[in-house]
C-alpha cells in the first residue's frame, strides 16, 4: 500500500513539476512568465510587462506597445515586431533578437545592450538615444533609421546596411566599435573622386586635346 501511494505521490509531483516548467514557456496565442499570462498578438498592449528571459520566437507582436516592457535575456527570434512601439524596452542581457522584423519600430531610449540584432530589420526605425552597446548588427539593415545620439560603442556592424555611414545621423562610440568598412554596405551619398583620379581625367583630356591640334595643323 505505501509503494502505492509513493507511486501515485512521484507521478503528481511529476507533473505538477512538467506543468509549472510548460507555464514558464510560450503557449498558443499566449505566454506565462513569472505568474502573469500575457497575449501575443497584433496590437497588443504589453506596457510594463515583464517578459525576462521569455521564449518568443517568431512572435507575431506587429504594432505591439511593448514601451517599457521587460525583455531581458527574451527569445524573440524572428519575431514580427514591426511598428512595434518600445520606447524604454529592457532587453539586452543576450537577448535575441535576430532576424526579427523592426521596420518602422521606435525604439527611442532602449537597452539593447549586449543584444544580437544580426540580420534584423531597423528601416526606418527610431534608435534614438537606445543603448547598443557590444550588440551585434551583423547584416542588419539599418537604412534610414534614425540613430541620433545612439550609444555604438563595441557593437559589431560588418555587413550593416546604413543611410549614412560617415555620421550615422549623430550616433556615438563610433571610434571605439568592431568594423570592417571594406564590408560596410555603403548607401549614402555618391562618393567624390580622389584627387588621383581627377589627374588622370585631366592628362587624358590634354591627349584628347593635342591630337585634336595635330590634325587640324596637318589638315592646314
Amino acid at each position: 500500500m505505501k509503494n502505492k501511494t509513493s507511486l501515485a505521490l512521484l507521478v503528481a509531483a511529476g507533473f505538477l513539476s512538467s506543468t509549472a516548467t510548460a507555464s514558464a514557456y510560450t503557449t498558443y496565442g499566449s505566454t506565462v512568465v513569472n505568474g502573469e499570462t500575457y497575449n501575443l498578438s497584433p496590437y497588443a498592449n504589453l506596457y510594463n510587462a515583464n517578459l525576462y528571459n521569455a521564449n518568443l520566437p517568431y512572435a507575431n507582436l506587429y504594432r505591439a506597445n511593448l514601451s517599457y516592457t521587460n525583455l531581458y535575456k527574451a527569445n524573440l527570434y524572428g519575431a514580427n515586431l514591426y511598428m512595434a512601439f518600445m520606447v524604454h524596452a529592457s532587453l539586452g542581457g543576450l537577448a535575441n533578437l535576430s532576424y526579427a522584423d523592426l521596420t518602422g519600430a521606435n525604439l527611442g531610449d532602449a537597452n539593447l545592450t549586449n543584444t544580437n540584432l544580426s540580420y534584423a530589420h531597423f528601416e526606418s526605425a527610431n534608435l534614438y538615444n537606445a543603448n547598443l552597446f557590444g550588440s551585434n548588427l551583423v547584416g542588419a539593415n539599418l537604412y534610414n533609421a534614425n540613430l541620433y545620439g545612439a550609444n555604438l560603442s563595441y557593437a559589431t556592424v560588418s555587413y550593416s546596411n546604413w543611410t549614412d555611414f560617415s555620421t550615422n545621423c549623430g550616433a556615438n562610440g563610433l571610434s571605439s566599435y568592431s568594423y570592417d568598412t571594406s564590408l560596410i554596405n555603403y548607401a549614402g551619398p555618391a562618393p567624390v573622386p580622389e584627387p588621383s583620379t581627377y589627374g588622370l581625367i585631366g592628362i587624358g583630356a590634354l591627349g584628347v586635346a593635342f591630337a585634336a591640334r595635330r590634325r587640324k595643323v596637318k589638315t592646314a
